[in-house]
């Protein structure tokens, strides 16, 4: 049998099939919800923000300029040092080593704007309070070991991060699972209505028949509804 469609198959099998690709859609968005509130963990984020300043109060423009740019040049080098396991194992002996060194690498993230010696320390727990105390412990444990790996004393905590009671996850997002759910309940629903089209062995049209080299004899069409129930009334006074 043929098997390739033609825009008014495509059109055909998708209205055919539109409760079941329905179905499939619903299903989709149903599976996203369960997900949602039985199998993802809600997960918060807290940001503390650290500065590099000035290592001297040099009245000097060119001086100080030339400070910052030295500073500017260090902070990739501090964005190392901040998760290196120096620092993050004074994190976990002050978390009471609730925490290994491996766990809380994997819970901070450590970012910077583009010519800025502020840098944020974002970490991210289940729990608002601990990722808020993860994120504090590792700038106070960065500022405590700073000045005796790199012999400087620069480094101060301008915020440190404070969960709200009204702290909203991170992840997982709701609306973006469900449409994900919702367009791939649709898709699987048309790709399924397709396959089904194709795997049928019924005989859709004449060419269907004559591919197996069997002579047409005859076709019976559709009896249109109105002569069918002009047929109908027809047979009955007849009967009366």
């Amino acid at each position: 049998m043929d098997t390739l469609f033609s825009m008014k198959d495509v059109f055909a099998i998708l209205k055919k099939s539109s409760l079941w690709i329905l179905s499939f859609a619903i299903g989709g968005v149903a599976i996203a919800i369960v997900a949602i509130y039985f199998f993802l963990t809600p997960l918060f984020s807290m940001n503390t923000q650290i500065l590099v300043s000035q290592t001297s109060q040099n009245e000097n423009a060119i001086s100080q300029n030339a400070e910052v740019q030295a500073n500017l040049q260090l902070v990739n080098t501090y964005r190392v040092l901040i998760k290196s396991p120096r620092v993050l194992s004074e994190v976990e002996k002050n978390m009471s080593e609730d925490y290994s060194v491996s766990e809380l690498t994997k819970k901070i993230e450590v970012s910077t704007e583009q010519d800025s010696q502020v840098i944020n320390i974002t970490a991210t727990d289940k729990n608002p309070d601990v990722a808020a105390e993860i994120a504090n412990e590792t700038a106070k444990a960065f500022q405590k070991v700073t000045p005796k790996v790199m012999k400087v004393d620069n480094i101060n905590i301008l915020a440190e991060a404070k969960p709200a009671a009204d702290s909203t996850p991170v992840s997982p997002k709701p609306a973006l699972i469900i449409i994900i759910g919702l367009l791939g309940g649709t898709l699987l629903g048309v790709l399924i209505a397709f396959m089904r089209n194709l795997l049928s062995n019924k005989f859709k049209e004449d060419k269907d028949v004559e591919k197996l080299g069997v002579p047409m004899l005859g076709s019976i069409g559709k009896l249109p509804i109105q002569k069918a129930d002009y047929a109908k009334g027809r047979s009955k006074k007849h009967e009366k």
